[in-house]
């Protein structure tokens, strides 16, 4: 039997390297949201087969730094002490969709619950309707950041993964990895609307832009509480200015800018079209 509906919820899909762990700290906070203690579940890229990060070691790592966070972060441990029963559901087999619904059972008296995973831009029309079926009334938030900006962020947080020094890439090698089929999926924000507007109507949907959130949070968090559909106050986000997962620093060349601008300035005219406007830094970064 499929579970129960999941209701009261919301998933931020997108994009990677576009403010969605600033995101996930500052909801955390608010007293009607339960966000889930690992950031990003991936159950929907792991689902599709298009990335392993539910494996069984993976899983057991996090397990491993969650009790190494109770036991260490004693100012924390209430906090920690209360997703022990969390963790239990989350380490549970096999991870299929009563699994994933089960998620979302430990909301502390808190009356919407919501988690994001930055790989689910790219889960495909069939991922969304996977999505779907688990949440008829799910909202789906998806943020866009200046591609170029975007996609440097992006490779610098991969360089790291790779143990590369980013500011030693000679620009064959860094375009060479921002042409890798993953960098560009992830980078189709067009696609990424495309899917969702194929599935999920459009008072559940809300697209966003990573420079006006930043040039305002408050308002954008007013409009992202009003259209998961909970109360805002200004007191109900204390980490407002917190900048976390800072990637490595290392300038942006100008040969690898102008092959970014380039390469995604089609992109930028059609989202403008789709979006009716872009923010000041995208115009002036692609003269649009």
């Amino acid at each position: 039997m499929p579970p129960p509906p999941i209701e009261n919820f919301f998933v931020c899909v997108g994009a990677q390297k576009a403010g969605t762990t600033w995101l996930a700290r500052v909801l955390e906070d608010h007293p009607d949201i339960f966000m889930t203690p690992v950031k990003e579940i991936h159950y929907f890229d792991h689902a599709a087969g298009i990335t392993n990060h539910l494996n069984r070691r993976r899983m057991r790592s996090r397990y491993r730094k969650y009790h190494q966070r109770m036991w260490t972060q004693w100012g924390r441990w209430k906090l920690h002490r209360s997703h022990w029963s969390w963790y239990g559901d989350y380490m549970r087999s096999p991870t299929d969709d009563a699994w994933y619904a089960s998620l979302f059972n430990h909301r502390q008296g808190r009356r919407f619950a919501g988690e994001i995973t930055p790989e689910y831009a790219i889960i495909g029309r069939e991922g969304y309707a996977h999505l779907a079926r688990l949440s008829p009334a799910a909202r789906v938030l998806f943020i866009m950041r200046n591609p170029v900006a975007r996609a440097w962020s992006n490779l610098l947080h991969e360089c790291r993964s790779r143990g590369l020094d980013a500011a030693q890439l000679t620009t064959e090698q860094a375009v060479a990895i921002l042409s890798e089929p993953k960098f560009e999926e992830l980078g189709d924000y067009l696609k990424t609307l495309d899917n969702l507007a194929s599935v999920f109507p459009a008072e559940q949907r809300l697209s966003m832009f990573y420079e006006e959130i930043h040039k305002d949070r408050l308002a954008a968090l007013d409009e992202i509480c009003t259209f998961i559909g909970i109360a805002f106050a200004p007191e109900h986000f204390p980490a407002l200015g917190e900048r976390p997962n800072r990637s490595q620093e290392a300038r942006l060349t100008e040969p690898v800018r102008a092959y970014l601008r380039e390469h995604y300035r089609p992109l930028v005219r059609a989202i403008k079209q789709r979006m009716g406007r872009l923010p000041p830094e995208w115009s002036k970064e692609f003269s649009i």
